[in-house]
């Protein structure tokens, strides 16, 4: 059709549309006046001006710097990046705290977790000394026992996902891997005692602080507040494991988040080795006693010997500062002492009195006197015990360590 005069549009099977032409007559004459091409029939529109438009792509419609074209409602749909887009932020601190731009999911998670993260950190939690977010106490055995705090999934803290603690009035941030360990081979916290060795025993868990040494962990028999009141020999029953002591001083806080059982064998060996941990003998809060746990009483006499023949119970429960004990033995005098004798699982502070039931040649009360790790009975005339069989010494006792 090209160099054709087109009347009538309908009449073309195809329609060059630059070369073509359309006529454009006068009303008041058939002569033609002028002409235009088909494809300025309908202009281009504008933000002024209506007319033919091009339809943006996808990916023209993401970039969305073409000021021709126009966007249709599926382009939006299928967009898949906004950035350079006017009315969008992607700005995790939100300085430019803006009223008309919307932000990003990212930065409205970052500014949100840094806005909890400073919360936490400067605003003293209304809970417990020795409280955790997002911590948990793991223990675990692998040629000695490790106690380490985890974040809640399970990892080591981090500075994107930390662990915060109360120590004293002040919220700590634990945000790298924090442990102690304690290797087989040594009678830790005297643990390995002929009264103890193969029994299971609580330990507290702590966690300190001091200014150069930042948050420390540690594991004792003991319920304690403060440094000053651990002991520093490794086989001593107030002995604290921690994982640095460089620049502990005594009246730094030490604070209780939670107890864990674990065993430690008798001998050269002195081995550690953990049970499955349940929620009765994993407790992950602070807590300030025990369980009821057994011991293994040595027994003595103030003369010759008191052999055991039964132990029928010996049972104790530490709780914060003071032990409770119930015990009953029987044994084989081989002499007539004034007083037979049973070690206890801790050392009192002081001496400490007492009464119980006992047995010579009948039944009997008695007067205990608690000095030391020792519990001694007397009978209640002072008198001696005979030799001979089924000597009892009984007493549920109640002491300071």
């Amino acid at each position: 059709m090209a160099d054709k005069l087109t009347q009538n549009l309908s009449e073309a099977t195809s329609v060059n549309k630059t070369a073509d032409r359309v006529p454009i007559y006068s009303a008041a004459s058939p002569t033609e006046l002028s002409y235009i091409t088909p494809d300025n029939l309908v202009p281009d529109a504008s933000d002024t001006v209506k007319g033919k438009v091009e339809l943006a792509t996808t990916a023209e419609t993401t970039t969305g710097t073409d000021a021709t074209i126009a966007v249709t409602p599926d382009g939006l749909h299928d967009m898949t990046s906004l950035a350079g887009a006017a009315w969008f932020l992607d700005e995790d601190t939100m300085s430019s705290d803006s009223a008309t731009k919307v932000p990003s999911q990212q930065s409205v998670k970052a500014y949100g977790d840094r806005a909890l993260n400073t919360t936490l950190t400067r605003i003293p939690l209304y809970a417990p000394q020795g409280f955790l977010i997002n911590g948990k106490i793991s223990v675990t055995d692998a040629a000695g026992i490790t106690v380490a705090i985890k974040t809640l999934a399970g990892t080591d803290p981090s500075a994107t996902d930390p662990v915060y603690v109360r120590i004293g009035d002040t919220v700590r941030t634990i945000s790298a891997a924090l442990s102690v360990a304690k290797a087989d081979g040594t009678n830790w916290m005297n643990a390995g005692s002929a009264e103890l060795a193969t029994k299971e025993i609580d330990y507290f868990v702590y966690l300190g602080y001091n200014a150069t040494d930042g948050v420390v962990i540690g594991f004792s028999r003991i319920v304690a507040n403060s440094y000053g009141e651990f002991s520093a020999t490794t086989t001593n029953e107030k002995y604290c494991a921690i994982s640095t002591i460089t620049n502990a001083a005594s009246t730094d806080y030490y604070e209780v988040v939670g107890r864990f059982a674990a065993t430690l064998s008798a001998g050269a060996g002195y081995t550690w080795s953990v049970p499955t941990y349940t929620a009765i003998n994993l407790i992950q809060r602070p807590i300030y006693e025990t369980r009821l746990l057994d011991w293994v009483p040595t027994t003595t006499a103030s003369v010759g010997n008191f052999t055991t023949t039964t132990l029928n119970y010996a049972k104790y429960k530490v709780s914060s500062s003071a032990i409770k004990i119930d015990l009953q033995v029987t044994g084989t005098t081989s002499g007539t002492p004034q007083n037979i004798r049973a070690s206890v699982p801790f050392t009192s502070a002081r001496d400490s009195f007492g009464s119980g039931y006992t047995s010579d040649t009948a039944a009997i009360a008695s007067e205990l006197i608690i000095t030391g790790a020792t519990v001694y009975s007397y009978l209640y005339t002072f008198g001696n015990y005979s030799a001979g069989v089924s000597r009892v010494l009984r007493c549920s006792a109640e002491f300071e360590i």
